[in-house]
């Protein structure tokens, strides 16, 4: 897991226009081969813009340690991977309609790169669909095509829109400002899907997340990868997807504090703010 012109969107497959809208889908899924041969065509074909560089990054190299990350799967044991040709058009509709959904909010054009993925976990635990924001207005979103997927893009989209509108999701950003952050995303979701809640903001209560939320209070300031993947994927100490509960439950504080909430200023609010705010020891206290 950075907007309200109408502009010609260039939706690609492989480097062929499709659309309109306020968006710019680049796609990748058709792609074909084992991994390191998917990521070597990807690396190929990508193109350089002069706003964003290669899919969010200044050069190619960066991109590929993001792509060796999220498409192959992480012990090398699953090669499965099926694009249907149909596809193209439901991606198109959930594209064009979440966008539609998300229009207030937009400022300018957005860039979703559409990527395979053969990670097991991707394909197990988040319905076949994940994201990462690497810059401004840049989207990466990976694939594959499992149960539950069509509904999971239209949520992956919308979590990754919130953190490309945000002048503070950087990836040196302190752990503190990440879980809110990644709170804020979650709660934009829900409030441009109703009644949808994640399984990651649900796995575990608002009590338990707040006395991890206070286990981790010294830790909030730092930037730790090793905290960090902890903290959000559970390697051993912490359940999986703790710190998107506590991003979840310290924004629902938060929403519960402002009367009147413009959605405009959450999405660009500086998170160091936020979790001053709503990790006080009174606050803390009342929702123990």
């Amino acid at each position: 897991m950075r907007f309200q012109y109408i502009v010609l969107v260039l939706v690609r497959l492989k480097g062929k226009k499709m659309n309109k809208e306020n968006f710019e889908l680049y796609n990748y899924l058709n792609v074909v081969g084992n991994p390191k041969e998917v990521i070597d065509k990807i690396l190929e074909e990508i193109p350089y813009l002069e706003s964003i560089g290669y899919a969010g990054y200044k050069e190619k190299k960066w991109l590929k340690i993001t792509l060796d990350r999220l498409i192959p799967d992480k012990k090398e044991d699953n090669q499965n991977y099926n694009f249907k040709e149909n596809y193209k058009k439901e991606i198109k509709t959930i594209s064009e309609k979440t966008f539609r959904k998300c229009q207030d909010y937009i400022k300018e054009k957005t860039h979703i790169f559409l990527f395979p993925t053969f990670d097991k976990f991707t394909i197990e635990k988040m319905k076949g669909v994940s994201g990462y924001c690497p810059w401004n207005n840049t989207l990466l979103i990976f694939i594959n095509f499992n149960n539950g997927w069509k509904d999971q893009l239209e949520e992956t989209i919308i979590h990754e829109l919130a953190h490309s509108l945000s002048p503070y999701a950087k990836f040196d950003a302190p752990i503190g400002s990440w879980i809110i952050l990644e709170g804020i995303a979650e709660q934009f979701k829900d409030f441009i899907i109703k009644g949808k809640k994640s399984l990651w903001v649900t796995t575990i209560s608002k009590k338990e997340s707040f006395e991890i939320l206070k286990d981790i209070k010294e830790l909030l300031n730092k930037n730790d990868f090793e905290n960090y993947k902890e903290i959000f994927y559970g390697s051993g100490k912490y359940p999986l997807w703790a710190g998107y509960a506590i991003g979840y439950n310290l924004i629902e504080i938060y929403l519960e504090n402002t009367p009147n909430l413009n959605w405009n200023k959450l999405l660009r609010e500086n998170p160091q703010k936020i979790i001053k705010e709503t990790t006080s020891p009174q606050t803390l206290a009342k929702n123990l």
